[in-house]
Parts: C-alpha cells; sequence; structure tokens
C-alpha cells in the first residue's frame, strides 16, 4: 500500500495547466525579412522610374509647360533628326568598343604575369588594382592635367626631350578627344578585369597545364589552348560588363572634356545630361530609352555568341 501511494504521488503533484496546450507562435521566415526591403527599395528606385521614364518619353513633358500631353513617337523622331545625334552614337560605340578591348587585352596580359612564380606578385597586384578604387572625378581631373596640350605634364615631357612632334592636342583634339577619354577609362577600370581574370585562372587545374607540359607545349600554346578556352567564363562577364558600362558612360567623358572640343566626344549619355539641363524632359528619356535598346540589341547577341564559346573547366 506505501508503495502504490509513492507511485501515485507523482500524479497529485502535477500542475494545474498540464494539459492546456500551449499556442504555437508563428514561424518567422527570415529570408522574407531580409529580402523584402531590398525589393521595396529596388522596385521604388529602379523599376517605378523605368516604368515613369517609359511613359514620360511619348509625352512632351517640359519645364516650360504646366501639363503633360502624350505625343506618340513625335520625341523619338526629334532625336532622330537632331544633327548631334549621329556623331554621339558614333562616338558611343568607339568609346565602348575601343575601352572593352583595353581593359580585356591588357589586364588578360598582366593577369597572366601575375599568376606565375613572381615574388613582388602581390604588391603588384595592388598596384594595378589602385586605379578602381579612385573617384572617377579625382581620375578625370588628373587626366586633363595630365593631357592639356598646352601644360599638361604629357606634352611639357615631351617637348623637353626634343619630341615635339609627338606632341599631340590630346583633350584639345577634336579627333583625338574621345580616344584620350577611352585612354582614361582603360587605365582606371583594368584592375577590375584583371582581378577576375586572375581569380578565373586559379580556377583552372594544374592538372591541365602538367598534361600540356608532358606532350611538349610553349608558353603560348598553353596561353592559347589550355588558359583562354578555359577562361572564357570570365571573358565573357568582362566582356560584357565593359561593353554596357563603356555604352551608357557619362562622368568619364564629362569630367574630361564635357563633350568638347565643340561636341567632338559628345556621347550619348552626355546628350541626356545636356538636353535634362535644358528643361526638355521627354526628350531626354527618349535619347535615353534608344540607348537602353541599342545596348540590349548588341548585348544580347553578344552574350549568346560569348556563351557558345564556354568550355567547362
Amino acid at each position: 500500500m506505501e508503495a502504490r501511494s509513492l507511485q501515485e504521488s507523482p500524479s497529485q503533484t502535477d500542475f494545474p495547466g498540464k494539459n492546456i496546450r500551449r499556442k504555437r507562435k508563428p514561424p518567422i521566415h527570415y529570408p522574407v525579412l531580409f529580402v523584402v526591403p531590398a525589393i521595396v527599395i529596388y522596385a521604388v528606385f529602379f523599376i517605378f522610374p523605368t516604368i515613369s521614364g517609359f511613359y514620360y518619353s511619348f509625352t512632351d513633358w517640359s519645364a516650360v509647360s504646366s501639363t503633360i500631353n502624350f505625343v506618340g513617337i513625335a520625341q523619338f523622331i526629334e532625336v532622330i533628326k537632331n544633327p548631334d545625334f549621329p556623331l554621339a552614337m558614333k562616338n558611343t560605340f568607339i568609346y565602348a568598343i575601343v575601352t572593352t578591348t583595353g581593359k580585356i587585352v591588357f589586364p588578360l596580359a598582366i593577369a597572366v604575369l601575375l599568376t606565375k612564380g613572381i615574388r613582388s606578385r602581390n604588391a603588384l597586384r595592388a598596384v594595378y588594382f589602385s586605379p578602381a578604387i579612385l573617384n572617377i572625378v579625382a581620375v578625370g581631373l588628373i587626366f586633363q592635367g595630365l593631357l592639356n596640350p598646352h601644360t599638361g605634364f604629357v606634352n611639357q615631357t615631351l617637348r623637353s626631350l626634343n619630341l615635339d612632334f609627338l606632341a599631340f592636342g590630346w583633350i584639345g583634339d577634336p579627333t583625338l578627344s574621345i580616344f584620350a577619354a577611352c585612354l582614361m577609362e582603360i587605365w582606371r577600370a583594368s584592375g577590375i578585369t584583371m582581378a577576375i581574370f586572375i581569380a578565373g585562372i586559379q580556377n583552372i587545374s594544374s592538372e591541365y597545364y602538367e598534361a600540356a607540359d608532358i606532350d611538349g607545349a610553349s608558353f603560348w600554346e598553353k596561353f592559347t589552348r589550355v588558359t583562354l578556352p578555359l577562361l572564357m567564363p570570365a571573358i565573357t562577364i568582362n566582356v560584357l560588363l565593359s561593353v554596357i558600362y563603356g555604352a551608357r558612360m557619362f562622368e568619364g567623358v564629362y569630367f574630361l572634356t564635357q563633350g568638347g572640343p565643340g561636341n567632338s566626344s559628345e556621347v550619348m549619355m552626355t546628350m541626356v545630361y545636356k538636353y535634362m539641363g535644358q528643361g526638355l524632359y521627354a526628350y531626354s528619356t527618349a535619347l535615353n530609352l534608344i540607348l537602353v535598346v541599342l545596348i540590349l540589341v548588341v548585348a544580347m547577341p553578344l552574350l549568346s555568341y560569348l556563351k557558345k564559346k564556354e568550355i567547362e573547366g
């Protein structure tokens, strides 16, 4: 009896609210909490302005009018009729092609050299990458001081060496100003593409190079038949980003040449800025929309072509 009472004693001390089920708290979806603010910011600062710009490009919105009327494709016709438009489009393509070529060829060569057994390779990587961290306004001012046709460091140095025939007009020459802007961008941004190339080269298995050594391949053969094909994913990224960035470049051209002399280095984005500053808002958005379409027309086939060339390492 005593043992039985001892066995039953725990039941007598049960808590009164024992059988009451606790309400479960709804699960907290942490991924949603992190994603929603980013989506809201993206919608407010990108999606809404994009849709609004698309709409306003078909209107007569300007600073001198209090009403906004739908005018169809009238703004696009005015853009095409603008005598400055063909030159700006030509300069945009020149800038994109030249800067893309420069930001692929030179950084690729540097990346190949800096993945070899050079003792100071880490320091050299930092040196070559350092221009990429500079503000583009500061870079523009630096190159103005370097390439000024009269007082610039480059021409002053050439004249002191009796090489006056090489002292070109640079940013003061209508035929060279756009190429001077290209040179500045190549110098400034090559560090970024170099870093991507270095990462791609380091991901290539050493077994490929060992097999090439066994076959007696030269340095050039290893580069063209091993490194370059297996580096195609990195090349695709760099080419695509360089083309898009070059086509929509504004700061590099504006802070170096302001689109001059005259309008010789005018690009699409400097035209957008100029007409936006004049209060022709619909005209500027139409010009910007044309640029977006041109970028898509070039970038999509280019991406498809480069993807076909990629080889899985």
